[in-house]
């Protein structure tokens, strides 16, 4: 159903979103744009928990929030299918996983408006933990640090600037219509290249960090593993996609993986080997200690002997990730 006198489309897909999506769409709810004024179109991939259920009863309350089904359960096709369901000049893609502050989406568009060399407009994301447990802490934080997850503008920037990327972004329809929708065929990793692709028609991709959003990072330490192997996957694919949506930060765990199994293929032939591999994983230990105490003094001690491993186990998992990436090619 069609609501009258909207003027953004937001673009919500979902999967399981139970936990999620109810307060995120209240912190849309709460913004200093007209709520009235916003068609909201969360498009689901087929959730198995209470998604639909809640979505369905906020429709009731306000019509302007409608579910759309996606078939192809991909972030991408859900973009894509809220894209062909809006008739409005602005689109927003918002996280269900996420809440967002009180200006934000005003924000987005006052910028969007004074600067139509914009192709995409976005902000900070502060990273929270979904409970109190000590792993679900330390996920949170770990994109907070350079040596962890965090190389990333969105997540560290304190100025306006041109960057590669932005979460949860802000286009006018009007360049998303020439640039074409989001690729299919990328189960992951379709943001980067869309980004890519927005800058390549010459458009600037542009961080504002007083638009601010909160997202939950995953609960557990195999939940965290999971989405770190996939995000890697995504960035081996985007290989022979568009090399130019990967950064060289994309590259280190897939260079630290290599190292190691160049090493150990070496020590089967020459002891030289099992020194080399002695040297890297000396490296990445000193590395390791070193970042584990710097975010201790800021963050907290507690922290101290939960990181290391931590730091391993998802630098791996995005470093064979990326490398599985490489070889299934898609």
């Amino acid at each position: 159903m069609k609501v009258d006198n909207c003027t953004i489309t937001i673009i919500i897909p979902t999967l399981n979103e139970e936990l999620f999506i109810e307060q995120c769409i209240m912190s849309i709810k709460r913004q200093t744009y007209p709520f009235e004024q916003m068609e909201i179109l969360v498009v689901d991939g087929g959730s198995k928990d209470k998604t639909r259920t809640i979505v369905s009863a906020l429709s009731v309350d306000y019509p302007n929030v409608q579910l759309l089904d996606n078939p192809h359960r991909y972030q991408s096709a859900a973009f894509n299918i809220g894209v062909n369901h809006s008739s409005t000049k602005y689109i927003i893609r918002l996280d269900a996983h996420a809440t967002y502050d009180t200006c934000y989406i005003e924000r987005c568009i006052a910028i969007l408006e004074a600067h139509p060399e914009y192709g995409n407009v976005g902000g900070i994301c502060e990273i929270k933990p979904q409970n109190e447990s000590l792993i679900a802490r330390t996920n949170a934080l770990l994109n907070h640090l350079r040596f962890g997850i965090g190389g990333a503008a969105f997540r560290i920037a304190d100025k306006a600037q041109r960057v590669d990327s932005v979460p949860f972004g802000a286009f006018r329809k009007d360049i998303v219509e020439q640039i074409g929708g989001m690729r299919e065929d990328l189960a992951r990793g379709e943001d980067n290249e869309y980004n890519s692709r927005i800058r390549r028609a010459g458009y600037t991709v542009w961080l504002d960090p007083g638009i601010r959003s909160t997202y939950y990072a995953r609960g557990t330490w195999v939940t965290s593993c999971k989405q770190m192997y996939a995000n890697g996957v995504s960035i081996g694919q985007l290989f022979y996609v568009d090399r130019a949506a990967i950064r060289l930060r994309h590259l280190v765990p897939l260079t630290f993986v290599l190292a190691v199994i160049g090493a150990i293929s070496i020590g089967c032939f020459t002891l030289y080997g099992w020194f080399l591999l002695a040297a890297i994983l000396g490296s990445y230990l000193v590395a390791a200690i070193y970042a584990d105490i710097d975010a201790c003094r800021k963050y907290g001690w507690e922290y101290l002997f939960i990181l290391p491993p931590m730091f391993l186990s998802i630098h791996l998992s995005y470093g064979v990730g990326t490398m599985v990436g490489l070889i299934k090619r898609q």
